[in-house]
């Protein structure tokens, strides 16, 4: 029985050198596609969080911030929005002057009118725009897989 174990321990460990030497050839020789792969998938990623920021932003349209009612759920949505930017490191970086407008109105809701609410909102939305199109820029100009 102990010489069954040792044949089949000695099997196994050879069929892992085996796949791990296969795995590194095919990392090695096919890198560049198993990059872009990556940058696809992390791509398609930012892109939903962006295409979720925008339909939170076109719902601040929705209310007024001059109603005190209303005025709540704009905050509730800007809550939203902050969470969303501060869980993305990367969009934290890039609209940085957004969240800190964001956080001023959040934390001061007394300061946050209906004209600033509209300026935030194209603030934001054109922001956003300027990241999707910059991603696009970097997908489309991405080293071309053979």
């Amino acid at each position: 029985m102990e010489k069954v174990d040792l044949w089949i321990n000695i099997i196994a460990n050879s069929l892992t050198i085996i796949a791990s030497s296969i795995a590194i050839y095919v990392f090695y020789f096919n890198r560049d596609k198993i990059k872009h792969a990556i940058n696809l998938i992390l791509d398609y990623s930012n892109q939903l969080t962006l295409t979720d920021l925008k339909f939170k932003i076109e719902r601040l349209n929705d209310f007024n911030a001059n109603e005190q009612a209303q005025k709540a759920e704009i905050i509730n949505i800007l809550h939203e929005i902050e969470g969303q930017i501060n869980g993305n490191p990367s969009l934290r970086e890039k609209l940085k002057a957004q969240l800190d407008k964001i956080n001023s109105f959040i934390t001061n809701s007394k300061i946050f009118t209906e004209p600033k609410k509209r300026s935030l909102v194209s603030e934001l939305k054109e922001s956003i725009r300027n990241i999707d199109v910059s991603s696009f820029n970097n997908l489309v100009n991405s080293k071309p897989v053979n």
